[in-house]
């Protein structure tokens, strides 16, 4: 390990007290392969803008090639200078070092020389974004890769949430953030925006609102609270994005969630309105069973409260057909969404609400009225 990664892998944050625990429990594994600048940059032609393939609002991601043929992608982050960028970077360090699972984007190595970079191995599938809302020329993903995505990321999920030494909050789980191999096994990636979960607390606040607007839940949207339970109803708008081909957030700003509860508040137990979601491009290739399952999962996922939606652990028994319907134990009528906009008794952080208007006509389709609208169409 360079000199100069060792310095960082020690230094405390002056701010944000809540990455103190990250920082501490960032142990890096003599395994963990070091890059200079120069192999970066010859590994990705000097960060050639032709070898982009991914970027956001701290990172570019670069195609690379190192001298053994190895394809990867190396993150180099991009957002403000010095101490904030450092944490940045040590934060999602100390998260990616210390996790192992198939379902999890492997780090390769990192470099700190003329800046900070995270090397991984490179998915030459791309992310489900680009395969499923891809350009309109391109085939649709069948079912059978759908389904192997909706599995994996749960499962994924689960060992974070549950089978990790420490609990962890990806934050930001969405079709960018998952990437998918030759094989379409999807593996999680980007853990920019992660937190570890201290074993007392069923949840965290924060004062500044981060995240995807579509994907964040309305206990985070509104106040500030995040815990598992908010990757759970991300990964319930991935698996409704999976059953229907539509993007989380239309042109129009408007919610898959509030057009697919007309679909989902289906009770009887048969699933029959389910199948309406199904993504007209499948052309009615799919599993009849899967597809439900995984309308079911996404139904309890997107629940308005966090103390209704399951535990990652239950949602992989479901999609796999493990578990049972809601119904059948029991609970009919008890698992309908919902207002949107229902919360649970949490105070806002100071501040916090200062935009709140403004995430809740992004996010969640509020007018003046705070009535959901309607997703396009029907």
């Amino acid at each position: 390990m360079s000199s100069t990664l060792r310095r960082l892998s020690i230094r405390r944050p002056v701010r944000r007290p809540d990455h103190v625990e990250v920082h501490e429990f960032c142990v890096l594994k003599p395994s963990l392969r070091t890059f200079s600048l120069a192999e970066l940059k010859k590994a990705t032609r000097n960060f050639s803008k032709e070898n982009i393939v991914g970027r956001g609002g701290f990172a570019k991601v670069y195609r690379g090639s190192l001298p053994g043929g190895e394809l990867v992608a190396v993150k180099k982050l991009t957002a403000a200078q010095g101490i904030d960028r450092v944490e940045g970077f040590l934060s999602e360090l100390g998260h990616v070092v210390n996790v192992s699972h198939p379902n999890i984007a492997r780090l390769v190595g990192v470099g700190v020389d003329g800046g900070e970079h995270l090397v991984f191995p490179f998915s030459r599938l791309g992310c489900l974004s680009g395969m499923l809302h891809g350009s309109g020329g391109a085939e649709p993903m069948a079912w059978e890769a759908r389904y192997r995505v909706a599995v994996g990321t749960a499962r994924g999920l689960e060992y974070l949430h549950e089978r990790c030494a420490r609990r962890i909050v990806h934050r930001d789980i969405k079709p960018a953030n998952i990437l998918l191999m030759d094989n379409y096994e999807p593996l999680i990636c980007d853990f920019g925006l992660a937190r570890w979960m201290p074993a007392k607390l069923t949840h965290l606040q924060v004062t500044v609102f981060e995240g995807t607007f579509g994907y964040v839940p309305p206990e985070y949207t509104t106040h500030g609270v995040f815990s598992e339970k908010t990757d759970v109803f991300a990964l319930g708008v991935v698996l409704l994005e999976l059953l229907t081909g539509r993007c989380a957030i239309d042109t129009a700003k408007l919610s898959l969630v509030s057009w697919a509860k007309q679909y989902l508040d289906d009770d009887d137990g048969e699933g029959d309105e389910m199948p309406k979601m199904a993504d007209p491009a499948l052309g009615g290739r799919y599993d009849a069973g899967q597809l439900r399952n995984m309308a079911w999962a996404a139904k309890l996922c997107v629940h308005s409260s966090p103390d209704h939606r399951p535990q990652m652990s239950k949602v992989v028994r479901i999609l796999v057909g493990e578990g049972t319907h809601p119904c059948v134990e029991g609970h009919r009528g008890t698992h309908h969404l919902g207002e949107l906009h229902e919360t649970d008794g949490y105070d806002a952080a100071p501040g916090y609400l200062d935009d709140l208007s403004r995430h809740k006509a992004l996010a969640f389709d509020f007018d003046g009225e705070s009535t959901p609208r309607t997703y396009g169409g029907s």
